[in-house]
């Protein structure tokens, strides 16, 4: 998951440990038994050049220019949801057996049901917790009692659209932006 970056030389503590987390198991994926095993790189459309130019060069201190063209495919998104779906029409992944997910603990929880909804059981989360800094850009606050409800939140937006039919989830919409 994306976490962005702290200023134009490091990457935020969240998106610095999911990046270390995901590469590890990666590598050792690609040792084990898996060749056509991919690390996917995501960043938010907003700022995702500076992200994503952060996280190459800490991928570069451990693979090659070759490997990194080879295994490591780069994303960009405006959101979660479009982040599952781009990573699901992307004829390279396709199919996708399993997907494991590097998320840190608060943002798990609403993370789930969107990727749930895409990948069903190839989806594999990995949660760590991160301190995250003080005005950072992504995440607006780090109390968990925010954060409890913020998730709950969206369980239940994500939960309803499954629910709903598109004909009244059109009616709604067209209640609310008319």
């Amino acid at each position: 998951m994306p976490y962005g970056c702290l200023d134009t030389k490091n990457l935020s503590a969240a998106s610095h440990k999911a990046l270390e987390k995901a590469l590890e198991r990666w590598q050792r994926s690609m040792q084990i038994s898996r060749p056509k095993t991919f690390l996917v790189l995501a960043s938010h459309e907003e700022s995702s050049g500076l992200e994503l130019e952060l996280k190459e060069e800490l991928i570069l201190r451990s693979l090659t220019r070759d490997e990194f063209r080879t295994n490591v495919i780069i994303i960009t998104a405006k959101n979660e949801e479009d982040l599952a779906m781009k990573i699901t029409r992307n004829k390279i992944l396709s199919p996708v057996q399993t997907l494991i997910l590097f998320a840190e603990s608060r943002h798990a929880l609403s993370i789930r049901p969107i990727f749930k909804r895409r990948f069903g059981r190839a989806l594999e989360i990995k949660t760590f917790k991160a301190d995250f800094e003080f005005n950072h850009p992504w995440i607006s606050t780090a109390s968990s009692f925010v954060w409890f409800f913020r998730n709950l939140i969206l369980r239940m937006w994500v939960g309803i659209r499954k629910r709903t039919g598109r004909r009244l989830r059109k009616r709604l919409k067209s209640l609310f932006w008319s």
